[in-house]
């Protein structure tokens, strides 16, 4: 356990050193492309982190983060390993497309199932990967919110979506109460329900 902990720390000196190595950009995908060959370098392939946790911590080192490139990386990288079927464990749950609210409700449900499954003395690091895995899932939601491309209607239901992973996480043994409530207020039945429900 203390070998697995002390590999982490390389692991995450490796990221911060190669970012520094790099002049210490902005990060987006060219700079995340090159850390990510690194890390698979020194760790082999199975070590790389998703774009988006090694994003996060390099804004924890001060990084500023070219935020679309990041989202865009992060959910070409996922949706590439998905194909490939390398993501058999936590990771196959985060959307690379726009979810509806109903695959939203079906995601979060999940992520509660499994995170339900690590005991109190379980590893730190599989409740980490399992909210990184959220915190792209709805970083995903409020990108596709702010796109136009996509109609006013899928944009609401993103930034809805966006609001129900953050209530994820930062209370997961409230969300299925406060996503009752939700559901029963006006503002949700005027958005939604006058509409077709997905």
């Amino acid at each position: 356990m203390h070998r697995r902990g002390s590999k982490e720390r390389t692991k995450r000196e490796l990221i911060i050193n190669e970012w520094r190595r790099l002049g210490s950009p902005s990060v987006g995908e060219h700079e995340l492309d090159q850390i990510h060959g690194a890390i698979g370098e020194r760790f082999g392939k199975a070590a790389v982190d998703s774009p988006a946790a090694i994003a996060r911590l390099l804004a924890d080192e001060g990084a500023e983060l070219r935020h679309p490139e990041v989202i865009e990386f992060d959910a070409r990288w996922r949706e590439m390993k998905i194909e490939s079927g390398e993501f058999a464990g936590d990771d196959e749950v985060v959307a690379v497309k726009p979810l509806t609210l109903k695959q939203a409700e079906t995601l979060i449900r999940k992520l509660e199932r499994l995170r339900g499954t690590f005991g109190p003395t379980s590893d730190h690091s599989r409740l980490r990967e399992l909210k990184d895995s959220a915190i792209s899932a709805r970083q995903a939601a409020l990108s596709l919110a702010k796109h136009r491309q996509l109609e006013a209607v899928r944009r609401v239901e993103q930034a809805e979506i966006a609001q129900w992973l953050l209530v994820w996480l930062q209370t997961p043994d409230l969300f299925d109460a406060w996503l009752e409530l939700r559901r029963r207020s006006p503002d949700f039945r005027k958005k939604f329900l006058t509409k077709k429900s997905s």
